[in-house]
């Protein structure tokens, strides 16, 4: 055997692309307020004005936000301090006192508000918009006087050397005096969340009543979220979570002083949980939970539901016992029954043997030894039918008999 082989020739191998690591696009919800969740039938009650934001330092919680200024309108005048504010019912309108002149294809910036605002910083987890970490945010409290109109933010932080740096974008909306908003505006990746949800049922109470068995089962959904939090910072965490239409949240708890954390927003839950740092796992729940009536008639009602039932040891003794003669009495019902069926069952193996001895008859010789057999068999067939129609009247009423027992027992119940 002989080879040629091209040892000049070039060979390529094929790598595989990895793309560049960029941001992904999140689209959060924008915030419009929340009412506690303890008291539902109030309205939220404005914060106390928080004092005046130190400045920004790594270690705190509290952050600086101010309106990014521009360059001073003409006329040398401090345009934040002579605008106008009109803090109508549905609208906030902003008046500057005098003409401003603008030149063809220029734009021109007006700081309308220029001062501190109270801020917290949090990261905020919502499931739908990223499911694994939460989104960095800050939580605004309007201490103004007048509302502020829905607009983009833009956020920019100080480091410990002065630098000021772009950290991104939120929305705002409408925002009255007093009231808090909370603005998403990227996504912590220092914090990692795990979520799982499950749901169980369980027999709560069950009581008979006019013919049925009436029972109260509670449906229990709990979230369990698995957090490991920033190495070096405490951090507050808010998570949204779905408020489920005629559920109660009973994990964690709401409390009466509307201190428990958790507040009502457009359908959803936010609850804080508090990250205390140092790179540990916590795990938080929240637990909802519905309670369900069912209605079980027992003269018709399935077997094998109704045992579980006579067994579950969330019912008195008393329902219990019930339930374990309705059982038997069921049974009853069920052997006349069976009887019956089988009885059917046997005619219908007799009439099918007929037909088909009335079908040889046709084909064998009259008077013959064969003929004189089929005949002394249909004769023997007959005796039997009536014999087992006799028995199928007995089943019938014994059907009735155990059926009408079965009827009163329970009709006597609760």
């Amino acid at each position: 055997m002989a080879f040629r082989q091209a040892l000049y020739e070039a060979y390529y191998v094929k790598r595989p692309e990895v793309p560049i690591e960029v941001a992904g696009r999140l689209m959060p919800g924008v915030d419009r307020g929340g009412v506690d969740a303890s008291d539902r039938l109030k309205a939220a009650v404005p914060p106390p004005p928080a004092p005046a934001a130190a400045p920004y330092r790594p270690q705190q919680q509290e952050r600086n936000v101010a309106a990014p200024a521009t360059a001073p309108p003409p006329m040398g005048a401090s345009a934040a301090e002579q605008f106008e504010v009109t803090d109508a019912a549905t609208q906030v309108v902003f008046r500057f006192p005098r003409p401003v002149s603008v030149t063809n294809g220029r734009t021109l910036a007006l700081p309308i508000i220029d001062r501190q605002v109270p801020a917290q910083r949090l990261a905020l987890y919502q499931a739908d918009t990223a499911p694994r970490n939460p989104l960095a945010a800050i939580r605004l409290t309007n201490d103004g006087e007048s509302g502020l109109p829905a607009g983009l933010i833009t956020l920019y932080e100080r480091d410990k050397a002065g630098y000021v740096a772009y950290v991104g974008d939120a929305r705002l909306s409408g925002f009255p005096v007093g009231e808090t908003r909370l603005l998403a505006y990227a996504l912590d990746e220092k914090i990692v969340i795990e979520r799982e949800q499950t749901q169980a049922d369980r027999i709560a109470t069950g009581t008979i009543a006019q013919g049925a068995l009436k029972l109260s089962r509670v449906v229990r959904q709990t979230v369990t979220y698995r957090v490991r939090g920033p190495a070096r910072e405490p951090r507050q965490l808010v998570v949204v979570q779905r408020r489920l239409p005629g559920w109660t949240l009973v994990k964690p708890e709401l409390r009466s002083d509307g201190k428990g954390g958790v507040e009502l927003s457009e359908g959803n839950y936010r609850i804080t949980f508090q990250l205390p740092g140092g790179d540990q796992t916590q795990t938080f729940e929240v637990v909802q939970e519905q309670t369900q009536q069912q209605e079980l008639r027992l003269v018709d009602g399935a077997a094998d539901q109704i045992r579980v039932y006579a067994q579950a040891r969330e019912f008195d003794a008393k329902t219990r016992e019930s339930l374990t003669k309705v059982l038997q009495l069921q049974a009853g019902v069920a052997d006349a029954q069976r009887k019956v069926t089988q009885a059917d069952s046997e005619r219908q193996q007799i009439v099918q043997e007929q037909a088909r001895l009335r079908d040889n008859l046709a084909r064998v010789p009259a008077n013959s030894d064969l003929q004189r057999r089929y005949l002394a068999t249909l004769d023997k067939q007959e005796t039997e039918l009536e014999a087992i129609a006799k028995r199928r009247t007995e089943a019938e009423k014994a059907v009735e008999t155990t059926r009408d027992a079965l009827r009163a027992y329970v009709a006597g119940l609760g």
